[in-house]
């Protein structure tokens, strides 16, 4: 989407309130037509036809943005689109985010921030981690973004191994292993460092968000919110309210989430929240139905994916998502439950003893 001053005609990429040279209003200028930049196509079986045609489209407009438009119908390079209006994104205002954290997930969630327009603060004890995530966002946002429009949401993320720069952010969300002593020495930190206004967020995926604010002045201020990878693409986010946020962060969070351009949904405080206490169990099993030596990776994953309609197989999944990062949560939840079938099996304990954690070390179920 391109925004227009009303009265100086200055353009934007992003959504502003005020033009900031004259202070005119800001109108949201929609494009007649996409061109056909690209595509990918696959056909697929459904009840009554032999074959449909499943579309993936890149799209430009007549402003130089691009986007991906799924479609049935086909289509070739070159072919001229009606565009589809969007409703524009409502940013409530100009938030500073802090991102603790510049792994996989830190990066995703700072590039989506900065895509909506908010200053992003990356802040790692490694300065090296943080300058490799801006080069992975540079180089994600490359893809599918004009250098004039990239250069922009590039020029919003600082990259710096400085805490205290936190102390002016409205909201900053902890991504950090899943380690209990760690996060709660992390947030000590901050909540020496912060405003008492800014409020707190952690990604954890399974650890205890109750037990986490309870190393604040004031745990209200703390609230769960749980993104999935790839940050950019996955819709869903999970906030978490624990036993001590406030009403006012979760609603914070919901507000955040909207204008991210993501889903919330709401769940209480206990291990697994909703997705990992599912999903956990599913890849397990998965593990446990390889090491029995009937079937193999690949044909487990053909089977779950073909089957019952899934993007990715267990397995495959188990890879991406990291082997200790699975074990991580099935410890949290067994402990948690006390209910055997969250008990990693033996075939996931051996594998990350020896190192194999699946695409991050080149080496899991399958090799990369």
């Amino acid at each position: 989407m391109v925004y227009e001053c009303e009265d100086c005609h200055k353009q934007w990429y992003y959504n502003v309130k005020k033009c900031i040279f004259c202070q005119g209003d800001v109108t949201e200028l929609a494009p007649a037509k996409s061109t056909v930049r690209g595509f990918t196509k696959i056909e697929i079986p459904s009840p009554g036809h032999t074959r449909v045609p499943y579309c993936d489209l890149l799209l430009e407009d007549e402003y130089g943005n691009f986007e991906i438009r799924k479609s049935f119908a086909d289509h070739e390079l070159g072919d001229i689109l009606a565009a589809e209006p969007k409703e524009a994104k409502k940013v409530a205002k100009e938030r500073t985010v802090g991102i603790v954290g510049a792994g996989t997930m830190g990066g995703g969630i700072a590039q989506i921030c900065a895509q909506t327009g908010y200053h992003v603060l990356m802040i790692d004890r490694h300065i090296e981690t943080s300058k490799k995530a801006l080069v992975k966002i540079d180089k994600a946002l490359s893809k599918t973004t004009k250098d004039e429009v990239k250069h922009e949401i590039m020029g919003r993320i600082k990259a710096t191994a400085n805490l205290f720069e936190m102390e002016h952010s409205d909201l900053v969300i902890e991504v950090l292993t899943e380690d209990m002593e760690l996060k709660k020495e992390v947030f000590r930190e901050l909540d020496n460092e912060c405003s008492k206004d800014t409020i707190f967020a952690t990604n954890t995926s399974s650890l205890s968000v109750t037990g986490l604010s309870e190393v604040l002045e004031d745990p209200g201020r703390l609230v769960g919110l749980h993104f999935f990878n790839p940050v950019p693409r996955m819709k869903l986010v999970e906030i978490i309210k624990s036993k001590n946020t406030s009403d006012e962060a979760v609603e914070y969070a919901k507000e955040v989430a909207f204008e991210l351009d993501k889903t919330p949904v709401i769940t209480g405080d206990a291990p697994g929240f909703i997705v990992n206490r599912l999903l956990l169990v599913f890849l397990n099993e998965a593990m446990d139905k390889f090491a029995d030596g009937t079937s193999t990776a690949e044909d487990i994953d053909k089977a779950v994916t073909l089957g019952l309609n899934h993007p990715m197989g267990p397995l495959a999944l188990s890879d991406l998502i990291g082997l200790d990062v699975c074990k991580a949560i099935l410890d949290v939840l067994y402990k948690g439950y006390k209910d055997h079938k969250y008990k990693p099996c033996k075939t996931l304990c051996e594998m990350v003893e020896k190192g194999n954690l699946g695409r991050k070390t080149g080496v899991g179920f399958y090799k990369y």
